[in-house]
């Protein structure tokens, strides 16, 4: 078995070899990341009531005449942006409930930006002030123009 030497200089070379490795490794990572990642716009077009169509849920926490408590809210759209909701709800003054009312989309801008309505029942209902996402996946509400005790506020999601 013969060995050899290793001179300074051969240790030198590759003790500066191994930084270079690593950036060169951290320049492939770095580009492999950017060249994969998806970039988001704030906006994909006109937003309108048909882009709404289909099935949605919505949780929602606040107040009504039955004091504080819950919503959940289970609705179809159709292209109009009509439809019929269910929800259940627990609250502090009527306890647990359910029921199946109208709901509507009453405006939308092209921004995503408008109104809905939710019945719940003869002289019962919540205006919602509504933001939809840019991907039309899912929607603030809001309800902040009913007369006190009604304030509602949740998001719905596209099913």
């Amino acid at each position: 078995m013969q060995f050899t030497k290793i001179s300074s200089k051969e240790k030198t070379m590759n003790y500066h070899r191994q930084p270079a490795r690593l950036v060169l490794l951290a320049v492939l990572t770095l580009a492999t990341v950017v060249s994969i990642v998806k970039l988001s716009r704030a906006s994909i077009g006109n937003v309108t009531k048909a882009d709404l169509a289909g099935s949605w849920q919505a949780t929602l926490v606040g107040s009504s005449g039955c004091g504080t408590g819950s919503l959940i809210v289970n609705f179809t759209l159709n292209n109009s942006g009509a439809g019929s909701a269910t929800f259940t709800s627990h609250s502090s003054g009527c306890g647990d409930t359910s029921g199946t009312f109208p709901i509507a989309i009453t405006s939308l801008k092209p921004n995503g930006s408008g109104t809905a309505g939710l019945s719940c029942g003869a002289s019962c209902g919540w205006v919602f002030q509504i933001q939809v996402s840019p991907d039309r996946s899912t929607f603030n509400m809001v309800d902040s123009t009913d007369p006190i005790p009604n304030f509602w506020a949740g998001s719905a999601v596209h099913q």
